[in-house]
């Protein structure tokens, strides 16, 4: 799940500083904590109920509709020993749980497609054909290419002195981006923005359809047939595009599939922008809270590059991975047997006191060994050199070219 998956008109103040000690107001029952992590009201309370759920139980087999069945894993270690067990996978079955309502409908058929829900074979030879197409070139121009980005979208507001600092700014940055490099033409943009809102509200489990799951599919299908003439477009007229990579790649088992390269190009579209969205939202949001901190950003601009590392260890925008268990695996005093999903909770993880000290607080200058806001192992995050690239021009720009940044209200919305 992603921060954004939960937006609701619930508004928090930007100076309060949640702590992670476990009030009396939290439950000690870990059925009811799972509830309450899973509860869009409580969004913005996560970090007290991990740290409790890690305290009364650091593995616990959910019954929970949003995650039935799911093994919950909270310390950082186990979710490590998880990440690198070659026996933990992903796998189709891991995308079950977007099979929203158990109706098989165009979002959860989409995602079947895709490198991070196929067998560990399958994925790992689209992941080494997704990994050529981002050549060394198309690297090299990422962090011009959001300077320049950043800086058309502060120039189109400078006269204004304020923006809505989400649709704005950290929505347009990262999407104007990624289908840069995919070779998405000016024209295009507004298609892919009409699906890409709906479609990632997919990613959220549901146990029943609803209108979001319904818009969800409606996307999957919009983007499918979108990609598809793109596709055929470049077999026929390539061009210096990521999308043009894939579609030209090959290895000893020759090119990639019409609907492999089209699941690939929506996954790179989404997971190039989503998550930087919601990150650079998170992002603020922790700066306005941790004043000491923002300043601090402001006058050494050596620690960009730390600060985004802690900033995503503090409030990560991807909450969760599934890993389907082919063996049994113990945990402690506890087997997961094989067939279950073991469910690594990320910001739990990243969290975890025994790792770090005093998990709670931003610490821009904190030096980081080890957070798994990326994912670990096999399955690590292709783009995670793009957001933090990206992250990191972004809030350069903006504390360098807005030194007054300031929320324009004492609250804000999840």
């Amino acid at each position: 799940m992603t921060d954004s998956d939960h937006a609701t008109d619930i508004t928090a103040p930007f100076d309060r500083v949640e702590h992670a000690a476990a009030g009396a107001d939290l439950p000690d029952d870990p059925d009811e904590i799972v509830a309450a992590i899973f509860d869009p009201v409580r969004r913005g309370e996560l970090y007290p109920l991990y740290h409790r759920l890690r305290e009364v139980a650091p593995v616990h087999h959910s019954s929970h509709p949003m995650m039935p069945g799911g093994w919950l894993v909270s310390r950082l270690d186990d979710c490590l020993d998880i990440y690198r067990n070659p026996r933990a996978v992903s796998d189709p079955r891991t995308a079950e749980h977007f099979n929203h309502g158990g109706a098989g409908g165009a979002f959860y058929q989409m995602l079947r497609q895709m490198m991070l829900f196929l067998d560990s074979e399958r994925h790992a030879r689209v992941r080494r054909i997704v990994v050529s197409a981002f050549t060394p070139r198309a690297l090299a121009s990422v962090a011009p290419l959001t300077q320049s980005y950043a800086d058309q979208l502060l120039d189109a507001v400078a006269d204004r002195g304020e923006m809505e600092m989400v649709s704005e700014f950290a929505y347009q940055l990262p999407i104007r981006v990624i289908a840069h490099l995919l070779g998405v033409p000016d024209d295009g943009m507004a298609v892919v923005e009409r699906f890409a809102y709906d479609f990632a509200r997919g990613s959220e489990p549901s146990p029943e359809v609803n209108e979001r799951t319904r818009r969800a599919d409606a996307a999957a299908v919009g983007f499918g047939e979108y990609f598809a003439e793109l596709i055929e477009h470049r077999r026929s007229r390539p061009g210096d595009d990521v999308l043009s990579a894939l579609v030209a790649a090959e290895d000893d088992e020759g090119h990639l599939t019409r609907e492999q390269v089209v699941a690939t190009a929506v996954l790179l579209m989404q997971a190039g922008h989503e998550t930087t969205t919601d990150m650079l939202g998170n992002s603020l949001v922790a700066l306005f809270r941790h004043p000491d901190q923002l300043e601090q950003l402001r006058r050494r601009p050596e620690l960009t590059k730390s600060a985004v590392a802690e900033l995503l260890r503090f409030d990560p925008t991807h909450q969760l991975n599934n890993r389907l268990q082919l063996d049994d695996v113990r945990i402690d005093d506890i087997t997961i047997p094989a067939g279950d999903q073991a469910v690594v909770m990320i910001g739990a993880a990243n969290h975890d006191p025994a790792h770090f000290d005093a998990p709670d607080e931003l610490r821009l200058d904190r030096e980081i060994r080890q957070h798994v806001a990326f994912g670990f192992g096999a399955y690590y995050c292709v783009g995670a050199t793009l957001a933090r690239t990206e992250l990191q021009v972004a809030l350069r720009t903006l504390v360098d070219r807005l030194p007054d940044l300031r929320p324009a209200a004492d609250t804000f919305q999840w």
